[in-house]
Formats: structure tokens, sequence, C-alpha cells
């Protein structure tokens, strides 16, 4: 009921109902961020095409700090039935796989050249097209929805964040992502 009551006082809350702003960015000193460990898990037999990131929604001028997936051999590639390595991140407000406001600030903060390009798109798109140096980066097998996911309702500060892509047998769409997370805390 705390939580909630603080939700109520300030004025302002995030999906999920809490305050994002009152929530830690870890670290050990004031003003330092802490990390959050990310692990992308492919759980369908096609190769994943995304851009995901953390961030702070309400700063637009900064950077965000961000990986890309593709089908090109000289960048990042999720192959299906297949995971990423474990990525390292500062700990920001928001984690967002391929939405709309992720995209329009690595565009807006980033060289074209330096961007894989058909990695930047709503959502996250699987192909079963050849993987090659130029590699077919069309999403031939469908999307899943963009989704972000806050710090303090969501997920806290070095934790190890866990994103599946999985079949979506009940909705629309053909694919979904879910989303999980180990805190720092556990001993596992």
């Amino acid at each position: 009921m705390m939580g909630l009551w603080s939700c109520l006082v300030a004025g302002g809350c995030a999906a999920g109902g809490w305050l994002n702003g009152s929530a830690s960015l870890g670290g050990d000193t004031v003003g330092e961020r802490g990390t959050v460990r990310v692990l992308f898990i492919n759980n369908t037999p096609h190769r994943a095409i995304f851009t995901a990131g953390v961030y702070d929604p309400s700063d637009q001028d900064t950077n965000p700090e961000f990986v890309q997936f593709s089908a090109n051999t000289s960048g990042s590639v999720l192959e299906g039935n297949a995971s990423s390595a474990i990525i390292e991140l500062p700990c920001a407000r928001a984690i967002s796989v391929g939405t709309r406001g992720l995209l329009d600030l690595v565009e807006a903060n980033n060289d074209a050249a330096d961007l894989e390009a058909a990695a930047l798109i709503e959502g996250v798109g699987f192909s079963s097209a050849a993987l090659g140096e130029d590699g077919d980066d069309e999403a031939d097998q469908g999307l899943a929805s963009a989704k972000a996911f806050f710090i303090g309702s969501d997920f806290p500060c070095d934790a190890l964040l866990i994103v599946r892509f999985e079949f979506n047998d009940l909705g629309p769409e053909p694919f979904l992502i879910d989303f999980s997370y180990i805190p720092s805390e556990n001993t596992r």
C-alpha cells in the first residue's frame, strides 16, 4: 500500500502503477548507475531481427545504450533456438525491445552508416532466409510487437534480465516477447 500511496502523492505513475522516478539506478555512490545484464533467448526456429536497449524516456538528448541483431554476418546474429551472450548495460529507467521511442533516439543520435538499418524495426522480426554477408533481413515469418519494461515496476538494477521470443498461440500475431528477471541477491 505504501508504494501506491507514494505514487498518488507524487502525482505521477508509470506503467504498472509505480513511480519510476524513485527507483534506484544502482551504483554505490550518489549519481552513479549500476548495471543490468540482459540475455536474449530465441525459442523459435527463425532468426530474430531487432534493436533493443536501455534509456531514460524523459531524456531525449542522450544516446541510449543499445544492441542490434540482424541477418548480416558483419553484425550480431540471433539464430533460431539459440541465445545471445549475456550483455551488460548501464541501468536505466527502461529497457526496450523495438519500441518507437528507442528507435527514434537511436536514429537521432547515431550515424546511419553505423546502424543495421534492417534491425531498426518496431518489434522483433523473424526470418528464415539464408544467412549471408549482405543478409536478407526481411521478416518473412512475421513480427512480435515491441515491448518496454520499466525500472521499479518490472525490474531492479543489478538484475539479470531475460527476454524470450516465443510463439504466440493465443494472440493475433505469430510471435511474442516474454520477460523475466533474476535479482542480483539470488544465489542461483
